[in-house]
C-alpha cells in the first residue's frame, strides 16, 4: 500500500516493531537494575561481616589471647566457632564477670546483633582461631599467636561468601 501525501499516521508494522524495540530495551535496563541492587546488597552485607570480623579481631588483640577461648597455656592451638540460625546464636552467651566470659559473651553478641542473612538451612558463623607460632610451641612457650576470625554467611541461598582475618600477636618483646 502506498500512502497518500495528505494521509498521516504509522502503519500497524511499523507501531509492532517500535513496540518490540521498545521491550528489548527495558528488558536490558530491567536486568541491569536487578544486577545493581544484587550487587549493593552484596556488598552492604560484605561491609558489615568485615566490621564484625574486625571488632572480633580487636578482641582478641591481648596478650593471653588464647585464654579468652579456654585455652591452657601448655595447648598449641585454640578455636571457638558461634553459629547463629535465625535468630538464635549458639553457643549460648557465657554469664561471669571473668574477662574470659566477658570476651566470649561479646563475640556471641557481636554475631547475634549482625545484620547477615542466616537461618536453619544456610547458617552465618565467626570463629575466632588461634595458633602458637613458630609450629611445635605452646602457648607458654611461643613467641607469637597467630589470630584467625573467619565470618562466612550465605547469600539468595547459594553463594557462599567469607572474611577472613589475620594477625600475628608478638608474644615477647624484642
Amino acid at each position: 500500500m502506498h500512502r497518500r501525501a495528505h494521509e498521516a499516521g504509522l502503519t500497524l508494522a511499523e507501531v509492532l516493531v517500535a513496540v518490540a524495540l521498545l521491550a528489548v530495551i527495558l528488558l536490558a535496563l530491567m536486568g541491569l537494575i536487578s544486577s545493581g541492587v544484587n550487587r549493593a546488597y552484596s556488598g552492604k552485607k560484605m561491609t558489615q561481616a568485615t566490621m564484625l570480623a574486625q571488632a572480633a579481631m580487636e578482641r582478641a588483640n591481648v596478650y593471653a589471647a588464647h585464654k579468652l577461648l579456654g585455652a591452657a597455656d601448655t595447648a598449641s592451638s585454640a578455636t571457638q566457632t558461634w553459629t547463629r540460625k535465625g535468630t538464635t546464636t549458639t553457643p549460648a552467651a557465657v554469664t561471669g564477670t571473668t574477662a574470659e566470659a566477658i570476651e566470649r559473651t561479646a563475640w556471641h553478641n557481636l554475631l547475634a546483633g549482625a545484620d547477615l542473612p542466616a537461618d536453619a538451612k544456610f547458617p552465618a558463623t565467626l570463629q575466632v582461631s588461634m595458633t602458637a607460632v613458630p609450629s611445635g610451641t605452646t602457648f607458654a612457650t611461643a613467641s607469637m599467636v597467630r589470630v584467625v576470625v573467619d565470618v562466612n554467611w550465605t547469600e539468595w541461598g547459594t553463594r557462599k561468601r567469607q572474611v577472613r582475618l589475620q594477625a600475628l600477636n608478638l608474644r615477647t618483646t624484642p
